[in-house]
């Protein structure tokens, strides 16, 4: 018996070993894909980001945007959200207040001018209203670009039980007036405004969307 529990011995040791290291490695791979997926979704998010500035900021800074320009620019900025999407306005201008549902900048139903309710359970408009209305980016006689610092910018996707994702987003917008200074012909840099976007998106059928957001005041930006 004990020459036999010597023969047996060592195999099963080596077995134990085997299926140790076997769960570790599957315990491993499914972290790397759970980390190669999160990287993927955060550079989505970021693409989402990039097409808010670029949709937000003057895109002929020495002639201006043609109001055909900047109706689409409006279409592009309000497609980045779901389709009950919202942002908020914090401040106690009479921009402040909620904007909710996406809207056609050419229909005056679904974009109407601010209604003036700035109440925390009113409704000022659609995000039609806000970009089309409020947004200084988006005003035909600015010539504003918004620029944003990337560390101050922030997404944490994650999946719910049901394999979807959404991801909190933060991040800056910093608006410059780029029109040119006739007496250097480079453009004046005035800093316009300092605000920021804090909420959330999901991915909704494979893209990502704003749902809600907050919008208020920042300070110049300091690592």
């Amino acid at each position: 018996m004990k020459s036999i529990y010597k023969k047996r011995y060592p195999r099963v040791v080596a077995l134990l070993a085997v299926g140790v290291i076997t769960v570790i490695g599957v315990g491993h791979a499914s972290d790397w894909r759970d980390n190669d997926e999160r990287l993927a979704q955060m550079t989505e998010l970021e693409r989402l980001h990039a097409a808010f500035h670029a949709a937000v900021s003057v895109h002929d800074p020495v002639n201006g945007d043609s109001a055909t320009v900047v109706t689409q620019r409006i279409r592009d900025a309000v497609a980045l959200w779901a389709e009950d999407g919202e942002i908020t306005i914090v401040s106690t201008s009479t921009a402040a207040g909620n904007y909710i549902g996406r809207g056609d900048p050419d229909n005056p139903a679904t974009c109407p001018e601010p209604s003036g309710d700035t109440s925390a359970t009113g409704q000022q408009g659609t995000l039609c209203t806000f970009f089309k209305y409020v947004s200084g980016g988006l005003q035909q006689a600015n010539k504003f670009v918004s620029l944003s610092p990337a560390f101050k910018t922030k997404y944490v996707p994650v999946r719910n039980d049901y394999g979807e994702w959404k991801s909190s987003v933060y991040f800056e917008c910093h608006y410059f007036d780029v029109s040119l200074n006739p007496a250097t012909g480079q453009p004046f840099w005035t800093a316009k405004s300092h605000v920021d976007l804090d909420g959330e998106a999901r991915k909704i059928d494979g893209r990502w969307l704003f749902t809600h957001v907050s919008s208020s005041a920042v300070p110049v930006p300091v690592p």
